[in-house]
């Protein structure tokens, strides 16, 4: 018999027993209970702490619909963002379905370091597994922001259904726990086999679509984002209780174990009625004490996967599998079959039902019980196993047919339906003649295709070698030509050094050394740049700067007319002619036509700096009227994305034309309130 809650009150209230479960009879083991008080707060919400949801004002959000990302992807609209990024809802434009672009609040790392991120997301996304959501790829914004595209998983999260049932008084069974469990442990074997781990699995992370399949998410993403908020002392690493202790000591520690750690704190996370709490300590204990309830094997199993010696936890998720579907059937837990009443509806981990008792085939013939056949007379009896599930039934033709496709091999697991016998397919006796005969076929056509490459390598070497010398040689009569038309030019005469300099283009200017400011109005400039400001106050500034310009072009001509003008307006008219300069007034005309584009620039980084106060652009303007010699004066900024997106805009302005030389540049400084 179970213990009587009212004898031994527990530190929370316990469960309602699951429908349909068992209970071990034997007394539950595990640490003693503590005396009744108010749970702390848990730690599951529907919405993970410091996230902000789609109906929430974005912080720092750089793009807008209609925006496309990396050439590919199309922006919809916006998702939400947390301490990592923002996230926006997307179209791929080569595939049109929907998917995840996240953009990376954190600096550029230098390109070796970036290379080394797009790496690691590209062997996320060379993982194609049923329960994992697919990474796509990794580039960078037209404002130089690091974004990462990953597959849109329409459903749940695995925190939001925690969440539900606990409003509505329920809790979840062993049945839906292993149900849950047993695909994210199907996710991370996949992961693990390629030398890799996940390290930041929460059931924030943890998706069920709409058909109830369980996708397990942000694979590389979270560990890329994690380990650069550890670094600012926050993130998931510093403060989730899901994340292993060792990992929370340095990223570096980062492994296989570490996800055990995390399967341990999500299971029991699940079998808690009121859930953790969101510290550290008390999570760790109030996970051990929330078990005493459950069979003393299954308290056994998760208290190893938090053992704080990552040495002491199960070897493998495999193996922690193997071992909580145990449990789960001493649990009396059905695991195979449709979900049943008030299950969480989640397609089953376990294909095949066991038969309880006695053997259904000391009653009946095999032909009795065997499946209806087909059309073409062949019954569906096989199911195959691909990346730990089962997929079928197919019928033995079809098993042929994707044995010769090379879609299975001879020693893929099959399951005989009737027999319920799990062998690979080269032991089942009536596969086991054509798979031995089609073995030495299969061989002998690899054998052709890799000779086949081969000949071809070796006819794109020779061809390569061919024209390698061809090259050579047209090299060496291009040569021998360019030196006899050499040897047939006159002596040149010496030309006088003014002669000289007065051939050369202004285009060749070295860039200056020295900078000169342009005069800028101060207050224009931070009304215009004022984040607070409103669109009708910056377009009443801009007009006032056009109407100022406007109006010196009107005062030149009347000059003009009555005999008397200025210096200044004698420069802003005088278009044409070699002895031609640039005054500020011209020089602040055609930057501020550009107000726009710049004042994305100066916002994006006011998102991300709420510190930011401006910065100097330094150039020089050559006879052409293109700029040349773009630069930040303020180093700091000279690699930010606002330096970045500053230097882009300088670079595409067009000045009128002029025919003076100067050694200095032009200094223009955009200061923000």
């Amino acid at each position: 018999m179970s213990e009587d809650p009212a004898k031994n009150p527990p530190r929370i209230p316990p469960p309602k027993a699951p429908a349909s479960e068992g209970r071990a009879s034997s007394t539950p083991g595990g640490p003693p209970s503590r005396p009744p008080g108010p749970p702390p707060r848990p730690a599951v919400r529907r919405q993970a702490p410091g996230v902000r949801g789609s109906q929430q004002a974005p912080e720092a959000a750089t793009l807008k619909t209609g925006d496309v990302v990396g050439g590919r992807f199309a922006v919809e609209r916006y998702l939400g963002s947390s301490g990592g990024g923002v996230s926006y809802l997307c179209v791929d434009r080569q595939t049109r379905q929907s998917v995840v672009v996240k953009v990376l609040d954190m600096p550029f790392p230098g390109e070796e370091a970036f290379a080394a991120l797009s790496e690691d997301i590209r062997l996320a996304g060379s993982m194609d597994h049923r329960n994992l959501a697919a990474a796509l790829g990794m580039g960078r914004t037209q404002s130089g922001e690091i974004f990462i595209a990953m597959e849109f998983v329409e459903g749940s999260t695995l925190s939001q259904l925690v969440a539900q049932r606990r409003e509505e008084g329920r809790t979840l069974s062993i049945r839906d726990t292993f149900t849950v469990l047993a695909h994210v442990c199907s996710a991370l074997a996949a992961v693990h086999q390629r030398k890799s781990c996940h390290g930041v699995l929460t059931p924030y992370n943890v998706y069920v679509n709409k058909q109830g399949v369980v996708r397990v998410g942000n694979l590389a993403f979270g560990r890329m984002v994690s380990t650069h908020l550890h670094g600012r002392g926050e993130g998931p690493f510093r403060d989730s209780i899901y994340v292993a202790p060792e990992v929370a000591q340095s990223p570096a520690n980062l492994g296989p174990a570490a996800d055990l750690y995390s399967l341990g704190m999500i299971a029991a996370e699940l079998l808690n009625p009121t859930g953790l709490p969101s510290d550290r300590k008390q999570a760790h204990e109030m996970a051990l004490d929330g078990l005493a309830k459950y069979p003393p094997a299954l308290f056994s199993l998760i208290s190893t996967c938090l053992a704080s010696d990552p040495s002491q936890r199960p070897t493998s998720v495999q193996a922690f599998r193997e071992e909580l579907e145990e449990v789960a059937r001493d649990a009396g837990a059905k695991l195979s079959g449709p979900p049943p009443a008030g299950a969480l509806p989640i397609e089953p981990a376990v294909v095949e039902e066991e038969v309880q008792g006695e053997s259904l085939f000391d009653l009946f013939d095999v032909g009795d019980i065997a499946p209806p056949p087909d059309e073409d007379g062949e019954t569906e009896r096989y199911l195959v196993q691909k990346s730990g599930l089962d997929y079928g039934p197919f019928t033995e033709g079809q098993i042929l047919e994707q044995l010769y496709a090379d879609e299975i091999h001879e020693h893929s697991l099959v399951l005989d339906r009737v027999t319920q016998e799990r062998r690979p397919l080269i032991e089942l006796d009536v596969f086991t003649a054509k798979v031995q005969a089609y073995i030495p076929e299969r061989e002998e056509r690899r054998r052709r295709e890799a000779e086949a490459r081969a000949e071809l390598q070796r006819k794109v070497k020779q061809g390569g070698l061919a024209a390698l010398v061809v090259g050579i040689v047209a090299g060496l009569v291009v040569l021998a030509a360019m030196g006899w038309f050499w040897l047939q030019q006159p002596d040149p005469e010496p030309m006088p050094l003014d002669k000289a300099f007065a051939s050369l283009d202004y285009t060749f200017l070295p860039p200056p050394s020295e900078f000169q400011a342009v005069a800028v109005d101060a207050d224009l400039l931070q009304s215009i740049f004022n984040p607070r400001a409103s669109e009708e106050e910056i377009a009443r500034t801009l007009k006032k700067v056009r109407g100022a310009s406007g109006s010196r072009k009107g005062s030149a001509k009347a000059g003009g007319a009555s005999g008397g003008t200025r210096e200044a307006d004698v420069d802003m008219a005088n278009f044409s002619g070699s002895a031609k300069h640039l005054s500020d007034q011209e020089i602040n005309r055609v930057i501020m036509a550009d107000f726009s584009a710049m004042s994305d620039c100066i916002r994006g980084e006011l998102g991300r700096d709420a510190s930011f106060k401006g910065l100097t652009v330094q150039f020089f303007i050559r006879p052409s009227g293109t700029t040349g010699g773009v630069q930040i004066k303020e180093s700091k900024y000279q690699s930010r994305p606002v330096g970045q997106c500053m230097i882009q805009r300088f670079r595409s302005m067009k000045f009128p034309e002029h025919g003076a030389i100067s050694n200095r540049g032009v200094e223009f400084p955009l200061y923000v309130q």
